[in-house]
């Protein structure tokens, strides 16, 4: 067997990992017992949230890989699908053709289509709404605002915008949507629909991983995690904030 293809796998599948929700010792140990069942013990795997680096030793040569990872989401299914796959393989080593193909096949499958993602975020927002004290009123109108973050995300990732520019957009519009309902005379808590709205942007697993980054030792990747989440929360007070100083600037101006 080539070890430059079981390379190249085993980067592929740390990847696809790490790019569906994993977390960085989840892609570590899933890539050395890749290894492993394989007959290769002598390597070194790095795994933060934005790079993968991979090295296996034979003899005195020295086979490495490192591949950047720039997008990240949070596919539960796919991750299932693909730690069932690791498992399968460590279980009983196929050719690593085979290996490919069947990661293809998960990576192939279909997802919730475009009309369920943007049902989805309105009824989240609403239901956040209730959750957080809004009555039936507010639920209604913080639908809409759902439907705005989610069409600012997909708008967002087609122009490849970072991850501050993306939240703080789609905070200040959602935002936005509210205020002017109120401003508009419906008689509505903006409080209670920015509030359910924005629970969409809050990074809820971000914030559990890097807890548990903590109490597994990985403090590096804590602190990337943290930052991560510090900047996704100044994004959305920042977008929130310019939102209520727009509106009050136009209510004062149109007074």
């Amino acid at each position: 067997m080539e070890t430059e293809t079981l390379l190249n796998f085993s980067c592929e599948m740390g990847r696809q990992l790490l790019q569906n929700g994993a977390e960085i010792y989840r892609v570590e140990e899933s890539i050395h017992h890749l290894l492993a069942a394989y007959g290769r013990t002598d390597t070194e795997v790095f795994a933060i949230p934005s790079c993968i680096i991979l090295n296996i030793q034979e003899g005195e040569r020295n086979y490495t890989k490192s591949i950047r990872i720039k997008t990240v989401s949070n596919n539960l299914r796919r991750l299932s699908n693909l730690n069932a796959l690791c498992r399968d393989i460590c279980r009983e080593p196929p050719p690593v053709e085979e290996c490919r193909r069947r990661m293809e096949q998960i990576l192939e499958e279909p997802v919730y289509s475009a009309q369920i993602g943007f049902l989805a975020y309105g009824l989240v927002a609403s239901l956040f709404t209730l959750f957080w004290g809004g009555d039936l009123l507010d639920a209604a109108a913080a639908f809409p605002c759902g439907l705005v973050v989610r069409a600012v995300l997909v708008y967002m990732r087609r122009l490849h915008a970072n991850e501050f520019f993306t939240n703080l957009a789609a905070a200040m519009l959602s935002a936005l949507e509210a205020l002017v309902l109120s401003w508009a005379g419906v008689p509505v808590n903006t409080d209670k629909m920015i509030i359910g709205t924005i629970m969409l942007l809050v990074p809820g697993i971000a914030i559990t991983n890097v807890m548990r980054d903590v109490l597994a030792g990985d403090f590096l990747t804590a602190l990337t995690r943290l930052a991560e989440v510090l900047i996704v929360g100044m994004a959305i007070t920042v977008g929130v904030a310019m939102a209520i100083t727009l509106t009050r600037f136009l209510a004062g101006w149109a007074l």
